[in-house]
């Protein structure tokens, strides 16, 4: 698992600028979770809460956790 946090206020690296033009929508803050294929699991603006988060990891992760 790994986590990128992209800041708009900041220089993006190549692969940051491939996320932000590919999913952003304008709106902050933005949560795009990834499978391990690089598919959109799960892509809104808007805060989420700590359930939801933990119910889209845990699906990721064969529901062990």
């Amino acid at each position: 698992m790994q986590f990128v946090i992209i800041d708009l206020d900041k220089t993006r690296s190549a692969e940051q600028q491939q996320l932000v033009k590919k999913y952003y929508t304008g709106y902050i803050p933005h949560v795009l979770v990834l499978d391990a294929k690089g598919s959109a699991v799960y892509n809104e603006a808007g805060e989420v809460s700590e359930s939801k988060m933990a119910s889209i990891l845990d699906e990721l992760l064969g529901g062990s956790h």
